[in-house]
């Protein structure tokens, strides 16, 4: 199984904890005799978070044989491999990834698509009678995307620039918003928050409206503490069976999960399930689509529901030439032969005291819908 993760660069901290997601779910597979009696092995490359240095790790995972791929995390990554890995089963955990570009049909995408997101901050927006938000964003990457989607709803917005200074800040506040959607890698929304609030321009925290990149430790650790505390936002949810992983994972680790632990915990699974049934079926892994079939099968509701903690008896099952249905701790998962999943689900939360904490919605946001203002 070939991995790419972003191992170092700004993006290190969550990828280390979304490989760790991963092998538990390999070394749960390896534990109850692995595929075919044989262990499962990850590969792991690190890109570096660059696509420009991309394409040699991705190479050298193709020529070592790959069955699958895991990864790449980040959009810019995504693109610049099409065209090598065009050939190859793929799953993209990643949120980040979770776009709905041009792609193989043996890609297969996790998490909800930007548009979902854009989607839940102005459907919480305008439930919360806000009227004139502003956006404020980094131009590249996950965050630059979904302002993209943002922006097509009407809403005012700036880019932050590589160096926030006063000037930056009085864009901020001459545009007198009563809200606004912070879309940013942390270390550019830390610079941002710390630079307001050391001019006195943050105001009531309540405003803000926070993407999913800012669910993370990475940020309270870099601005004062309660800065931002009652500031909410919106992130890819998890599904009944979340807390226990939880617990599992920090007993493996010593660490919490991230929210792309999830999500890769399930592409680990999904894997390890799809390549068995592969040598079950067929008797042979064959990459590409024909793996691709095998993927899409597991993830149906038409056989056995297997769960995050039950692979062992997943992978007996389809031993026996029995058919199962993967239930995903990231939520509803069931891809379509154009490697879509239509039912990714979302989650807010809070800054509180201490950390984050989740909170319910009253968006009654739709997966089809795109409100303006």
């Amino acid at each position: 199984m070939g991995l790419l993760l972003s191992y170092t660069g700004d993006l290190s901290a969550n990828s280390i904890n979304s490989e760790r997601g991963l092998l538990m779910a390999i070394e749960s597979a390896n534990a109850s005799g692995g595929v075919a009696g044989r262990p499962v092995v990850v590969m792991a490359r690190d890109t570096g978070g660059d696509p420009s240095i991309a394409s040699l790790p991705a190479r050298q995972l193709v020529e070592g044989g790959a069955a699958l791929f895991i990864g790449p995390d980040t959009p810019s990554l995504v693109v610049q491999l099409k065209s090598l890995l065009a050939g190859q089963a793929i799953l993209l955990p990643s949120f980040t990834t979770a776009s709905n570009f041009a792609k193989p049909a043996t890609w297969f995408v996790m998490g909800p698509p930007p548009k979902r997101m854009a989607c839940e901050l102005f459907a919480q927006m305008r439930a919360d009678g806000r009227r004139s938000p502003l956006l404020i964003a980094d131009a590249a990457g996950y965050d630059g995307q979904l302002a993209i989607e943002v922006m097509v709803g009407g809403i005012s917005s700036m880019f932050i620039p590589k160096k926030v200074n006063a000037r930056t800040i009085e864009s901020i506040v001459s545009a007198s918003p009563d809200a606004y959607v912070l879309a940013a890698s942390p270390p550019s929304a830390s610079a941002l928050l710390n630079t307001l609030a050391a001019l006195g321009a943050l105001h009531d925290p309540t405003r803000w409206y926070l993407s999913p990149t800012l669910h993370t430790p990475a940020l309270l650790e870099t601005i004062p503490r309660g800065l931002l505390q009652g500031a909410h936002g919106v992130a890819a949810a998890t599904a009944v069976g979340a807390g226990d992983f939880r617990a599992r994972f920090f007993d493996r680790w010593q660490d919490v999960p991230l929210d792309d632990a999830y999500p890769f915990y399930d592409a680990g699974a999904v894997a390890v399930l799809a390549l068995q049934r592969a040598i079950a079926r067929d008797g042979a892994i064959d990459a590409g689509a024909q793996l691709a079939q095998h993927i899409v099968a597991v993830t149906q509701a038409r056989g056995t529901p297997v769960r995050w903690n039950e692979l062992a008896h997943g992978l007996e099952l389809l031993r026996q030439g029995q058919e199962v249905g993967y239930v995903a701790l990231s939520g509803v998962l069931e891809f379509d032969v154009n490697g879509q999943s239509a039912e990714a689900s979302t989650k807010w939360w809070t800054i509180v005291e201490g950390g984050f904490s989740d909170i319910a919605s009253n968006s009654g946001c739709r997966a089809e819908e795109h409100p303006t203002f």
